[in-house]
């Protein structure tokens, strides 16, 4: 009788432990690819982080203008966003950290000019008009970072809905500066002897995993471990990042940098 009802007690507790968790996705989620073939494409990370922490994890698309919504509506346990939102998602609403993107390629933003514009450092551009690719993206929240450390607070930001329409912006003199963190617009239009480029800011993580204050810190841990382990594995082949990284020193600098 005993026994059965130890063997009970740990059944029940193995449930209790094993979790369901819904993992929203922004980053690589366009409005340009169907559901299926997005989910297909993190199918085996989800299945690998299941398999090494004994969770779960449903995969949920969310898409650009759904981010805001899906932080402040708390129905995600995990999230996978923009580093800028996810730090201040941490701010505001008491999400915790997970870890930090390691990618592979465009995670530094460019800052161009016209070739005969006199312009030689960010700060000879503090009062200059800078076109950039809408106020939430990440090349804005990144190219504000840089800003603010050369002590231009305020910059006069002029944003656009198409971010390949940046350079054109300085083109047409709608702005003085274009900001972009696509190296194919940058490479076109300095080899087109449209633009130089003023400043490159070092590379960052674009995107972070959030967890909701909810999730459990063990999980947490947990998620990160398995997360870390897995870096450069295959599971990353078809995804634009090969892992997760984490440490309070690079979580305090990127919180110093995006000021959330």
């Amino acid at each position: 009788m005993f026994r059965l009802f130890c063997l009970g007690w740990v059944l029940l507790a193995s449930q209790v432990m094993a979790a369901d968790f819904r993992f929203g996705i922004n980053a690589e989620v366009s409005y340009r690819e169907s559901e299926a073939e997005v989910r297909q494409r993190y199918a085996p990370l989800l299945q690998e982080l299941g398999r090494l922490t004994g969770h779960q994890f449903n995969f949920v698309p969310v898409y650009s203008d759904r981010v805001a919504q899906a932080v402040s509506g708390r129905g995600m346990d995990f999230l996978l966003i923009h580093t800028h939102a996810a730090l201040k998602a941490e701010k505001d609403y008491k999400y915790q950290v997970v870890g930090f993107t390691q990618d592979r390629q465009n995670n530094q933003v460019y800052f161009m000019v016209q070739p005969q514009d006199p312009a030689r450092s960010l700060a000879d551009i503090a009062s200059a008009r800078i076109g950039v690719p809408g106020m939430q993206s990440w090349a804005t929240a990144t190219a504000l970072g840089a800003l603010r450390q050369v002590q231009v607070a305020q910059p006069n930001l002029v944003p656009t809905r198409y971010s390949d329409a940046v350079p054109l912006m300085v083109e047409l003199h709608s702005a003085q500066v274009a900001v972009t963190r696509s190296k194919k617009l940058v490479d076109d239009a300095v080899t087109q002897k449209k633009m130089k480029v003023l400043h490159v800011t070092s590379a960052l993580p674009l995107n972070a995993l959030i967890a909701s204050a909810a999730v459990p810190t063990p999980v947490v841990t947990k998620v990160r471990e398995a997360l870390t382990s897995l870096s450069n594995s295959q599971v990353f082949d078809a995804i634009a990042f090969t892992g997760l990284t984490y440490s309070a020193e690079q979580s305090r600098n990127l919180h110093e940098f995006y000021q959330p």
